[in-house]
C-alpha cells in the first residue's frame, strides 16, 4: 500500500491526484468489508403510495464490495408494469456517473470535473441474489387488481459490526450486563424430587428398614419427619456461566442432611457424573458454605443435587455462586 508523501517544490500531475483519492476510497472500503457486514444502515423504508406505487425513504446501505450507497432523498417508484398477484422485490445498487452539470469546456481541454456516486432503485421479477451485490429492501406483494399489497420488510439485511470469533470478550461488555451474565448467586427453596432407596457411591442411603420417609414440599421449604427422606433436584446454569464458585445449603435438623453435588450433562458426546462436594450437616441447625472452583461447559454443562435426611428436618435454602 502506498499513499501520497507531500514535500515542498514538488510537482503534483493528475496521477498523483487520482492515486490520492484511489488510496483513500480503498482503505474506507476495506474498513466496511472486513469489521462490517453488509446491507442497510440506516432509513430506506419502503411503504406504500397510491394503488401502484412505493415510496423509499432517505438512507444508506453498504453491499459487499464495501461501498457506500446514499439515497439522499425520499423516492417514489412505479410497479404498474407488474402483473397482479405478482411479487416485485426492492432493491438498491451502487452507480457510479458523470454529470452533464459537471463538464468541464475549455482551452481545448474536455472533461468532467466530479464523478457522482449514486444508487439504482430497482424492482425485480426475479429473488435477487443475497451475496451484497445488491441491497434487497423489501418485497411487494400486488394484489388481484394488482394494487400494492403487503409489503415485506423482513427479506432485508442490516449492516452492522463482524462479530469474529473473540472479538466480544467479557471484559468488553457494560459493568451492569456483564455482572447479569452467569455471574453471582442463583438462590432457590429447596424443590426435591423424591427418590427410593438407593446407593450412591455405595455410600448413601436413608434411614432403617422399614417404609421409606419422604421429602414434604411447601411453598418456601421442604420438611420430612422422623423416617428421614432424600431426594434430587437440579440447579439451573445461568447463560454464559463458565465456572461454580459455591455453594450453600441452609435449614434444620434433628439427626444429619447429606449432601453431593454432582456436575453432570453431556459433554463432548459422552456423560458427565463428576461428584464435586459430599458435605455432612447437623443440627439443630446448619449453614454449609462451601467454596469451589470447578469449570462448567458452556454447552452441555448441567448441575444436581442429592439431599439425604436422617431424622426429621427442613431444608430452606439452596444456592449456587456461577461465574
Amino acid at each position: 500500500m502506498k499513499r501520497l508523501n507531500y514535500f515542498h517544490h514538488q510537482f503534483l500531475e493528475e496521477r498523483d491526484f487520482q492515486d490520492e483519492q484511489t488510496y483513500q476510497i480503498e482503505m474506507r472500503r476495506r474498513h466496511n468489508r472486513t469489521l462490517h457486514f453488509w446491507g442497510v444502515a440506516e432509513g430506506l423504508a419502503v411503504t406504500r403510495r397510491g394503488d401502484r406505487e412505493i415510496v423509499v425513504s432517505p438512507g444508506m446501505a453498504i453491499d459487499k464490495e464495501g461501498r457506500e450507497i446514499i439515497l439522499p432523498e425520499e423516492t417514489v417508484h412505479d410497479l404498474s408494469g407488474f402483473a397482479h398477484m405478482a411479487h416485485a422485490w426492492i432493491t438498491l445498487a451502487y452507480h457510479e456517473e458523470h454529470d452533464p452539470q459537471d463538464r468541464h469546456s475549455a482551452g481545448g481541454i474536455e472533461g468532467y470535473t466530479r464523478t457522482t456516486e449514486t444508487c439504482e432503485l430497482a424492482a425485480a421479477r426475479q429473488q435477487p441474489s443475497d451475496d451484497g451485490s445488491v441491497i434487497t429492501l423489501a418485497r411487494v406483494q400486488l394484489n388481484a387488481n394488482g394494487h400494492v399489497g403487503e409489503i415485506d420488510s423482513s427479506v432485508r439485511v442490516h449492516a452492522g459490526s463482524l462479530l469474529r470469533d473473540g472479538s466480544v470478550t467479557r471484559h468488553k461488555l457494560a459493568p451492569e450486563l456483564r455482572d447479569s451474565l452467569g455471574a453471582g448467586w442463583l438462590r432457590m427453596p429447596f424443590k426435591p424430587v423424591k427418590l427410593d432407596r438407593l446407593r450412591l457411591g455405595g455410600r448413601l442411603q436413608t434411614g432403617g428398614e422399614g417404609e421409606e420417609g419422604q421429602f414434604i414440599v411447601d411453598v418456601d421449604y421442604a420438611y420430612c419427619g422422623q423416617r428421614g427422606a432424600r431426594g434430587t433436584m437440579g440447579i439451573p446454569v445461568p447463560p454464559g456461566a463458565r465456572k461454580i464458585k459455591g455453594f450453600r445449603i441452609a435449614g434444620k435438623t434433628n439427626g444429619k442432611v447429606t449432601t453431593q453435588l454432582f456436575r453432570t450433562g453431556w459433554i463432548n458426546n459422552q456423560p458427565e457424573r463428576t461428584e464435586l462436594l459430599l458435605e455432612i450437616a447437623e443440627g439443630p441447625s446448619f449453614h454449609k458454605h462451601v467454596r469451589l472452583d470447578e469449570n462448567l461447559d458452556p454447552e452441555g454443562g448441567a448441575l444436581a443435587i442429592s439431599v439425604v435426611a436422617d431424622g426429621p428436618s427442613e431444608i430452606w435454602l439452596v444456592a449456587t455462586e456461577f461465574q
